[in-house]
């Protein structure tokens, strides 16, 4: 009866969303129901090749394609290895979809021979030759069903999978990546998918379509959310995550906002360098509004007036303003009237990053995009007649403005052009942006981009422009806000992340309280007339931070660099492999002046030298700044420039040349920021793990393998956020939060901290920018792990709950709970393991992860979208003294044990009785089948005295286990009719972190042969291979984990 309830449940849900998807424009035909009848792929396919006969009715002249045609098209449609090489043949001529190469068949009203059909035009939203179906219950020949299809054109653009509101999300992602397992988006029809949307009645997700099982993460998977605005006064209240299904359907789904998400607003990222790094990807809501709202800009859609003008959009550092600024760019140069699009950076490591970036993002688009070496060829782009994107410096184009103007030459001041301008709160006080803003003004609009816009509590000093005008806020050099996006609510939404931010007293003083007593002498001293308790009274009411003012004022707290700085860099350097995670991630050290920054760089290279061996794991440490020319005071001799070049060729092996820019100063500082965002030296002992710097890499920065900010200098508002934000990209669960380590004025700078804070997000204390204080997320690992304990209060009897699958899952989820909550933890510059805090020994949790490994043996090793890596988060163990319990350390013992007698190995009872406890140790930590198989064998060989004298155990323990295994490759190579030689080479091959990829498929599947096979299925090679590939997967990593 439940059964029937569920299902009744289930699809009534689909029925309620079904209906309200017809109120906006989309039609769900029966024939494409499978709640009345059953619908399959094919019957998507046959749908299909009748809406390609509707929209390329001219194209086939009034006749429709015949089968042996569309046989053709059918062909290239298998070819499509997954949702990213779709995408491109969607966008195959910039805005419009084609499939080319089709050869007609002889016909009278026929006159061409070869032709090519639109598929899908991106611009032609809610009209023209667009359609929208609902396809309900879709049956796929590998036994799968996709709860709801979206079809634009007759193609699976969109795919939904719905789950009832007691279930989790997570069980709808699951699902997809299942279908993944199955082969049903590669190489077939639904390979068209380009979005996948996750719903409940009360939770609606979506995401790209992933190009392979590997690419599922769900930390790109996101709501959609709606921004809220004051109804008297405009102002922005942020952004509200939408959780009804009929407003995610009404604002999300709805026709024509699905046609744009799946077109308008996709990016194809063709990135040169990195072929993994070759994806699709859709905008976030922030990002789409932001592209509307400056539409309604140019347009003057959004005043009364009609009056275009520019203005700013404020979105936090590491929200994607490069993927918004790149499709706002696009859509002004394709869908406006403009002569050019000109995208202002204001350095040109910035300029060529994104000239990268932009021309990676427009190879599938309409929209050609072009960077510039010289004023001369900047002056030819902005001239040509071709529409398109320039990308150049503010610099560049201060210098042609003021060449045109010695000139007298005001040609290039009648262009129409859009200026789109980056980081533009680094622009607002200069002279060259309010001189390119007086040449172009007549007839061009102006729209900055920033995450830290300046305001009048900058109080920054400003310029006053040719008509008299202060410009010293953004909102006056640009216009007004147009879109708002916070850190604070991109954390919210899970776009960045949010720091834990540290300040460290490195010794310049013992204590507040210290400092209190010494400010209470110094002030009865100097007021002689008040009596001494008052002066007491007062003094002992100041807060830390008065106290910490007070001390700078009266000279009792100061830094002094001769001690300071080889304390930070012994501080630094203690925590360097915990906080880095072994080299995974990596940092930067910000420091006021070069100076100071080869100060430090020095101090680094003596600590290194005395804490470390030959033969050592130490850290890379590498130092910029900014090179400057001869007449600069600060100017670099050589010899630092030598040393530090030749240091890098240790390291690297890359050798700069001191004195030549272009293949010295240009190429040493590509190349760090380059390397900087691979991580440390734990995953290429080539990579950077320490980074010295004065201002460079502080803005515009992007390295997701950043997980810490060193600061020894003075940050505020603008700048403190914006170096912050260097450690706030999102990366996984090794990396929950930024750490930022302050390292002077630990209060005063702690109110720094909070008034940028105010300012950018929703301030201080109540803030989602700082993340939880190390005590408070203690006390909430400590509940974690007195719920695992609820669950199961022995680990050594996990078997009692083996057989019982609700248990089996309680235990799982608590555990889960814990790892991830302890991989927050671990995390923290304070972590360090605590019994008594944490409420469970380390040992303990072992015992625990070896429970968990045995009760759930196929996810060992890995690495789920949905879940930690649990291995990786409670293996990086602090034991002190322990003895670490493995196969190698139990032959080891082994050897020592046993003893010779007549040639043959022999152990007594008492040394038989101490290997069987470490054996069974070894099945406590996880390793059930491996301890099992241990035990076989030695019962088989040892303690049968089965063994030669001179026989090497260990040895003959693998080869024992590759006869076992040799064993039931022959048995399944039989019952399938494979090439057992063929199956053991790809056994051997076989990766247990990606279970789904099986090595040599191809050619064991050639070597299959029905008729020898002894299985159900023999006889039938097609039917014998389509259960092959079910089985084949489940197989490998049951013997590749039976005798790992």
């Amino acid at each position: 009866m439940g059964r029937i309830n569920k299902d009744a449940s289930e699809r009534h849900f689909q029925d309620e969303f079904v209906k309200e998807l017809t109120k906006f424009r989309w039609q769900a035909p029966d024939k494409l129901n499978g709640n009345i009848h059953k619908v399959t792929v094919q019957d998507l396919i046959d749908n299909w090749r009748s809406e390609l006969n509707r929209i390329n009715a001219d194209v086939l002249e009034g006749v429709a394609l015949t089968d042996s045609e569309f046989e053709q098209v059918m062909s290239k449609v298998n070819q499509i290895s997954n949702s990213y090489e779709a995408a491109k043949i969607l966008s195959i001529e910039g805005s419009t979809g084609k499939i080319a190469g089709i050869y007609r068949d002889a016909h009278p009203n026929i006159t061409r021979k070869q032709i090519t059909l639109t598929i899908l035009k991106k611009a032609q939203v809610s009209g023209g030759d667009s359609s929208y179906q609902v396809a309900r219950e879709v049956s796929t020949p590998n036994g799968s069903r996709f709860d709801i299809v979206l079809l634009i054109n007759g193609l699976p653009l969109i795919n939904i999978e719905q789950k009832r509101s007691d279930k989790d999300l997570d069980e709808a992602f699951g699902q997809f990546i299942r279908y993944y397992k199955k082969g049903e988006y590669t190489n077939n029809f639904m390979a068209f998918s380009q979005m996948m949307v996750v719903t409940t009645e009360i939770e609606t997700r979506y995401f790209a379509t992933p190009k392979s099982i590997n690419d599922f993460n769900d930390a790109f998977v996101f709501h959609w959310s709606v921004t809220q605005k004051d109804k008297e006064n405009g102002e922005n209240l942020g952004q509200r995550v939408l959780t009804d299904y009929r407003e995610v359907i009404k604002h999300f789904l709805m026709v024509p906002m699905a046609h744009q998400m799946v077109g308008d607003y996709l990016i194809i990222d063709e990135d040169p360098d990195n072929k993994e790094n070759r994806r699709h990807m859709l905008m976030r809501p922030y990002q789409v509004y932001a592209l509307q709202a400056i539409e309604k800009a140019v347009f003057g859609w959004d005043n009364p007036g009609k009056t275009p003008h520019g203005g700013f959009v404020w979105h936090t550092t590491g929200s994607g303003k490069t993927i918004t600024s790149f499709k706002t760019a696009q859509f002004l140069a394709t869908r406006t009237d403009f002569d050019k699009v000109v995208f202002l950076l204001d350095r040109r490591d910035l300029d060529e990053q994104t000239s990268k970036s932009f021309k990676a993002y427009s190879v599938y688009e309409s929209v050609e995009v072009d960077d510039t070496s010289s004023t001369y060829q900047l002056r030819k782009q902005i001239m040509a007649a071709k529409s398109g994107i320039v990308v150049t410096t503010t610099f560049k184009l201060s210098n042609l403005v003021r060449d045109l103007l010695d000139a007298q030459d005001y040609s290039l001041s009648d262009k129409k052009i859009v200026f789109i301008i980056d980081e533009a709160h680094r622009t607002t006080m200069g002279d060259m942006m309010g001189q390119i803003k007086d040449y172009f003004f007549k007839n061009s609009l102006f729209f900055g981009f920033t995450g830290t816009p300046l305001f009048d509590e900058n109080k920054v000093k400003g310029k006053i422009n040719e008509r008299s005008e202060v410009i010293n806020t953004t909102e006056k050099l640009f216009g007004p806000l147009l879109h708002q996006y916070t850190i604070d609510e991109a954390i919210a939404d899970g776009n960045v992340l949010g720091f834990h931010v540290d300040y460290i007293n490195t010794g310049e003083f013992k204590s507040y309280e210290d400092l209190r007593e010494q400010l209470i002498d110094i002030l009865v001293e100097r007021n002689p007339n008040e009596l001494q308790r008052d002066v007491e009274r007062q003094v002992r009411q100041w807060t830390e931070l008065e106290v910490e003012k007070s001390a700078v004022t009266e000279g009792l707290l100061f830094y002094q660099d001769k001690y300071h700085i080889p304390r930070v860099v012994e501080e630094i350097l203690s925590g360097w492999d915990s906080q880095s995670q072994q080299g995974e991630f990596n940092s930067i050290l910000t420091v006021a002046y070069k100076d100071r920054v080869i100060n430090y760089y020095h101090e680094f290279k003596k600590q290194i030298a005395e804490r470390f061996q030959e033969g050592d794991s130490k850290p890379n440490v590498v130092m910029t700044f900014s090179f400057g020319n001869e007449n600069d005071t600060d100017n670099v001799v050589n010899g630092v420039i030598e040393e530090m070049f030749e240091d890098y060729a240790k390291i690297t092996g890359i050798k700069f040349l001191v004195g030549d820019k272009i293949r010295g100063e240009k190429a040493y500082f590509e190349d760090i920021t380059a390397r900087a965002k691979r991580g440390g030296r734990g995953r290429n002992p080539k990579n950077i793990d320490i980074l010295i710097v004065a201002d460079q890499l502080l803005t515009g920065y992007d390295a997701k393998r950043l997980n810490t900010l060193y600061v020894d200098r003075r940050l505020e508002l603008q700048n403190l956020i914006q170096a912050y934000s260097r450690t706030n990209r999102i990366f996984g669960f090794s990396k929950e939060f930024g750490t930022i380590i302050n390292f002077k004025y630990p209060r005063i700078t702690e109110s720094r901290v909070n008034e940028a804070l105010r300012l950018y997000g929703s301030g201080g204390k109540n803030s989602r920018v700082l993340v939880k204080k190390y005590s408070d997320a203690v006390i909430e690992l400590a509940d974690k792990f007195a719920c695992l304990k609820k669950e199961l209060e022995d680990p050594e009897n996990w078997g009692t709950i083996q057989n019982d699958a609700e248990r089996k899952n309680l235990f799982k989820k608590a555990f889960k709970e814990a790892a991830i909550h302890l991989g927050k933890i671990k995390q923290y510059y304070e972590y360090s393991w605590d019994d008594k805090a944490f409420g469970m020994t380390e040992h303990t949790l072992l015992v625990y992860l070896g429970a968990y490994k045995n009760l759930f043996p196929k996810e060992k090793g890995q690495s789920g979208s949905t879940g930690p890596d649990i291995d990786n988060i409670v293996g990086r163990s602090k034991l002190q003294g322990t003895q670490v319990i493995d196969a190698q350390s139990i032959f080891t013992l082994i050897d020592k044990k046993t003893s010779n007698k007549n040639g043959v190995l022999v152990i007594n009872d008492n040394n038989w009785n101490l290997i069987f406890e470490e054996i069974q140790e070894l099945s406590k930590l996880g390793e059930n089948e491996l301890s099992k198989s241990l035990k076989t064998f030695l019962d088989e060989e040892l303690k049968s005295e089965h063994l030669s004298a001179d026989t090497d155990v260990y040895t003959a323990f693998n080869a024992w286990q590759e006869n076992r295994q040799l064993k039931l490759v022959e048995e399944f190579a039989t019952e399938w009719g494979l090439d057992s030689l063929l199956l053991t080479k790809s056994l051997k091959a076989y990766d247990l972190k990606k279970p789904d990829e099986i090595p040599f498929r191809e050619d064991i599947v050639k070597t299959l042969d029905a008729t020898k096979a002894t299985s159900g299925f023999s006889g039938s090679k097609l039917k014998l291979n389509m259960e092959l590939n079910k089985v084949l997967p489940s197989w490998m990593q049951e013997v590749k984990m039976k005798f790992k």
